[in-house]
């Protein structure tokens, strides 16, 4: 017999079809005909035989105390697939009415989130991107940083839309990098210099209500903490550095 597996589209497994179609082929048949015919255990047999019949795709006859199992018009695989079809754009009707309160809650979620960690390169330019997608000033200080040595073309491109943006921000770097930052692309930024004893592993940018700490490394990672209080702290922070700083 062979298995016609499309009918798996109304949800019969394998053993399903197995005995809808071995029904279809011989009309009229007992459990144990079933049996012999397919080679599944008789509980098996049972507990499809059920299923079938909820489908409305068997139904039974008892003769002499004896269950008489016969197979329904096929069409009814065409009724079952309306009544899917059907409970669908309920299911749709009923989901788009509650989506405002989904996206409610998606909104608490977010708000509620306090770290979130963005690896490798791809991951990186999430953090970048959204630094644009706020349109606000932004300050930064920290590590030498390898944006462009990293990301090459995005680098250039990037400044391009953050002036294009009106974006301006602070930076500081170490001294060692005197004459090498800011690079002929950063405009609308300033920037002031600390002594080398002011080594930092990383890069903190602050922006919006968030603080991204970005890894410079081959596969660099970022963090970025999102809170007003935290945010806080930081600017204060580089306040104390910028006064510093020269």
């Amino acid at each position: 017999m062979t298995d016609i597996q499309i009918l798996e589209k109304i949800g019969l497994t394998k053993n399903d079809r197995k005995v809808y179609l071995t029904l279809l082929e011989i009309g009229t048949a007992t459990v144990s005909d079933l049996v012999k015919k397919t080679g599944l255990h008789r509980s098996y047999i049972y507990d499809i035989l059920d299923k079938l019949i909820d489908l409305g795709l068997v139904s039974f006859i008892i003769k002499n105390n004896k269950k008489y199992f016969n197979s329904e018009n096929p069409e009814r695989i065409l009724q079952i697939l309306e009544s899917k079809e059907h409970k669908i754009k309920e299911d749709k009707l009923e989901i788009k009415k509650i989506l405002p309160e989904l996206i409610k809650r998606q909104k608490i979620a977010t708000e509620k989130q306090e770290v979130r960690i963005f690896i490798g390169k791809e991951g990186i330019k999430n953090i970048l991107e959204d630094i644009l997608k706020t349109k606000k000033d932004f300050v930064a200080f920290g590590a030498e940083g390898r944006f462009k040595e990293i990301f090459k073309w995005y680098f250039d491109n990037w400044q391009k839309r953050r002036i294009k943006a009106k974006i301006n921000y602070k930076i500081i770097y170490n001294i060692k990098l005197k004459g090498k930052r800011p690079t002929k692309e950063q405009k609308l930024v300033e920037v002031r210099f600390l002594p080398e004893k002011f080594e930092f592993p990383a890069t903190t940018i602050v922006y919006g209500n968030k603080v991204a700490i970005i890894i410079w490394d081959i596969n660099p990672i970022g963090f970025v903490l999102e809170s007003k209080d935290v945010v806080k702290s930081f600017l204060n922070y580089f306040e104390l550095l910028w006064e510093i700083a020269k």
